[in-house]
């Protein structure tokens, strides 16, 4: 064995010893009857053998025809056609005559194919291994050369064994359909799909087919016989676990789309819910390396598909933040390991549809990050000796609504929504409910106690969702409204109980009600809601009492009143000062006092001459004793409520 040095690492040469037969010949040589020197010069580096090389011919390996029983243990070196720099041509060469299968396949060792070849390897497998990354904490990439052909080997025993069913032509017609709906409603969220090549995907991938049936009939499930999004779930959840895809890349497409599959809360530990899967699509993710930028040197790199890398990782990226917050959750996902590029419109198709759709992807990632640093402020809070401060997160999120563009602001800054669009409706939610949890004040009692900022957010949540009810379709709405609606539920419900915003709370109430019942058709997680929402109502206390004086002046009046009663040491003395007051009204650029009762009571006049009301920042000791004091009939005492531990129930699958 000799060995030789390349840059820092030591590589050898472990060729086999020479047999009778060739383990691996071409076809044109072998239909000649001639001697075929592929397997040796595949093993340097070409992709011809010299036959072919010297005829000026493509050079395709010929499948062996013996029984597997005889080739157990031989290994096989695919030839330099299937190596990450040649993965383009490969892949251009992949046949697109077969259909796709919705229904679950029997194990590969029981269908292999005497007509697979080298063109039948999936598509970019060679970019689903696992990938060393630019830095090599473990010193592992001295072991590069044996993990470069153990990958090769890999690959081409799963494109040797790959064989697929033909389906019937109402298979193929029903995925065209799921295909729309996923486009249609999913996209913006999880945009996991390359558009062009969806057909092609579904039909060389069972599990990607069944993966997008799950999720585009759960959606909206077809009014013809189909098998239902739980029957789609269990094929491709088994075809996961047997591990019967061999292209990573088409795993981690399907594995995203389990996020529309949740009949089961959280409320106990299990295989099944989106945080599972989340989970195990950023460990998948990490593995291939999708958290670093390729090297530019990197031999893999133009074989791969970067915008696709981006559009995954972000999506996996966003949904774990987003379950911190919701669920209580640790992430995996540190910020500080990735390079990765933030997505940007050059990585979504170029028609103005679709680029709009990739604007809201990009805005919704940028406000997951934000609401993920809010998860770690107040869970870490609970551990350090000194909590840090929200003020920062605040500014993040006022700094987040006022850079959307106007096309994607939200447009109900009058009483009736002119101009809806359910996915910018859908992108404020969880900007929305962030606010809640922000201003939401733990007390003595079960629920906290409701701050202004929380009342009027949770406001505009019913206001979305009576839009969306309107319309007559909400199944397109992910299990984590059910959170949503939670949460601007609590808030409302201590709106309910103030005279002149009792009514608009109560509707509010109402909406947030009929949506989760809509909720309980798709998520198990809507029905532990649901029971709360009866629960809560049932044990309300009575509407703040009517009468004479303070308690009967407006919310804003009583607030007026109370900030020019402060005394003088509490109130600030300089400019310096007023700067670090809190104008929470800020969070709601889009929200009028035309809004709703709730808006008007709540927001500031802007009619000349009238006073304006101004907060100081939470941060200041006298924040919430203020705030008791200017709306003092929101923070009386509940009667005696059990706890509704949201926390532990967890709100989405």
């Amino acid at each position: 064995m000799t060995t030789d040095i390349a840059g820092e690492w030591l590589h050898f040469d472990n060729s086999q010893p020479k047999r009778k037969r060739a383990e691996l010949v071409c076809s044109s040589c072998h239909g000649k009857k001639i001697k075929c020197d592929l397997q040796k010069r595949s093993s340097q580096g070409q992709s011809k053998c010299t036959n072919c090389h010297t005829a000026a011919r493509d050079c395709h390996v010929r499948p062996s025809k013996r029984r597997r029983t005889a080739t157990v243990g031989v290994e096989q070196r695919p030839p330099a056609s299937l190596s990450p720099e040649n993965d383009t041509r490969a892949e251009a060469d992949v046949p697109r005559n077969e259909s796709p299968v919705l229904v679950h396949q029997e194990s590969p060792s029981l269908q292999r194919t005497d007509h697979a070849s080298t063109s039948d390897m999936p598509v970019g497998a060679a970019t689903s291994r696992s990938n060393p990354s630019d830095v090599d904490t473990g010193f592992l990439q001295i072991y590069g050369p044996e993990n470069q052909y153990d990958a090769e080997q890999q690959e081409l025993k799963a494109s040797l064994e790959h064989g697929y069913r033909h389906s019937n032509t109402q298979q193929q017609e029903l995925l065209q359909i799921f295909a729309e709906t996923y486009v249609d409603y999913a996209y913006p969220w999880c945009p996991v799909l390359d558009l062009d090549r969806i057909q092609d995907d579904t039909i060389r991938s069972p599990l990607l087919a069944n993966s997008l049936a799950l999720a585009a009939s759960h959606i909206r499930p077809p009014l013809i016989p189909h098998e239902g999004p739980a029957a789609y779930y269990d094929k491709a959840r088994a075809i996961f676990y047997n591990d019967e895809e061999p292209d990573g890349l088409t795993t981690l497409q399907a594995i995203s789309l389990f996020y529309w599959w949740a009949p089961r809360p959280p409320s106990i530990a299990h295989r099944h819910s989106s945080w599972w899967w989340t989970s195990v699509l950023i460990r998948h993710a990490q593995q291939m390396n999708f958290h670093r930028e390729p090297r530019p040197q990197d031999p893999s790199l133009g074989a791969l598909n970067l915008s696709l890398r981006r559009r995954i990782w972000w999506t996996a990226f966003a949904r774990e933040r987003l379950t911190a917050l919701c669920q209580s959750k640790p992430c995996i996902i540190d910020p500080l390991d990735c390079n990765i590029q933030d997505p940007t419109l050059a990585d979504f198709p170029g028609s103005p549809d679709f680029q709009r759709k990739g604007e809201i992807f990009i805005y919704w990632v940028r406000l997951c990050g934000i609401i993920g640093n809010v998860a770690k402020c107040l869970s870490r809070s609970t551990i350090a000796s000194s909590p840090p401060s929200p003020e920062q997160l605040r500014q993040d999120l006022v700094g987040w609504v006022t850079s959307l563009p106007p096309h994607l602001q939200l447009p109900i800054g009058s009483a009736r929504t002119a101009s809806f669009d359910r996915d910018v409706h859908q992108l404020h939610l969880p900007y929305l409910t962030t606010i809640i949890v922000l201003h939401l004040k733990r007390s003595a009692h079960a629920l906290p106690q409701a701050l202004p900022p929380a009342i009027l957010a949770a406001s505009c949540i019913a206001r979305i969702l009576r839009d969306i009810l309107s319309r007559g379709d909400a199944r397109f709405l992910m299990a984590i409204t059910c959170w949503y609606s939670g949460m601007a539920f609590i808030a409302l419900l201590q709106a309910s109980r103030i005279e002149n915003l009792s009514q608009d709370a109560t509707e509010g109430l109402n909406i947030l009600t009929n949506a989760v019942e809509q909720l309980q058709r798709m998520w198990g997680t809507a029905n532990i809601i649901r029971q709360g929402f009866d629960r809560l109502r049932s044990q309300s206390g009575p509407m703040a009492s009517e009468g004479t004086g303070p308690g009967n002046l407006g919310v804003e009046a009583r607030a007026r009143q109370s900030i020019e009663g402060l005394p003088s040491v509490d109130r600030p003395h300089n400019d310096d000062a007023n700067a670090q007051d809190y104008d929470w009204t800020n969070l709601f650029p889009f929200v009028t006092r035309q809004t709703n009762r709730i808006a008007e009571a709540l927001l500031p006049s802007n009619e000349p001459g009238a006073p304006q009301t101004r907060f100081p920042s939470p941060e200041n000791m006298l924040f919430h004793e203020t705030l008791m004091t200017e709306y003092q009939d929101l923070f009386e005492p509940f009667a005696p409520y059990e706890s509704l531990d949201f926390s532990n129930a967890g709100f989405f699958a």
